[in-house]
């Protein structure tokens, strides 16, 4: 009797906990992809806005999950900002290997949807990313973009490490800017 009563109760358990998995923001039933656009008066957004920005400038943000995964190594921009046309893109670096990867900060390169390519040599982000683990850093365009621009593509290319992926770069495409 005491061994039914147990079973009962694990059984119980564990419909508690795959309930609470389904209902959380990361789960397959709960797609995790949505966008919103605010405006923000001051600088209280993470790293103070684009530090390349006036005081007085309003920041525009969007945010999502927008990603690619190549293999072992998925890429994701959770956080757009834009002011007085800079822009800087938060972005997360998963590595799901056994082995660590370098995605260099002169191997990034985005594009916009106007074909015009911008570098972000003055991005806050570091290199390796070991085995198993994630990364999280800022991609700032060194350019202001140009007019007309909606949506950008983020590419790491020169990625390097064992299980890199095939032709060593990621991208991540339809990032769409803040209105």
């Amino acid at each position: 009797m005491i061994a039914i009563g147990s079973v009962a109760a694990v059984v119980l358990a564990l419909l508690g906990v795959i309930q609470f998995m389904l209902s959380g923001e990361n789960s397959a039933a709960h797609p995790n992809v949505t966008t919103t656009t605010t405006i923000a008066d001051d600088l209280s957004t993470p790293d103070a806005a684009l530090d390349t920005t006036e005081p007085s400038a309003d920041v525009k943000v969007t945010t999502g999950s927008f990603k690619q995964q190549r293999g072992m190594l998925t890429i994701e921009v959770t956080r757009v900002e834009a002011a007085n046309g800079r822009i800087k893109l938060f972005v997360t670096a998963t590595n799901a290997s056994q082995a660590r990867m370098t995605l260099p900060v002169d191997g990034i390169a985005v594009l916009d949807d106007l074909k015009r390519t911008y570098t972000a040599a003055s991005s806050k982000w570091e290199g390796p990313v070991t085995q198993g683990s994630s990364t999280s850093g800022t991609v700032v365009l060194d350019e202001k973009l140009g007019a007309g621009v909606n949506s950008l593509t983020l590419t790491f290319s020169s990625i390097s490490g064992q299980f890199a992926p095939t032709g060593a770069a990621v991208s991540v495409a339809g990032i769409p800017l803040p209105k």
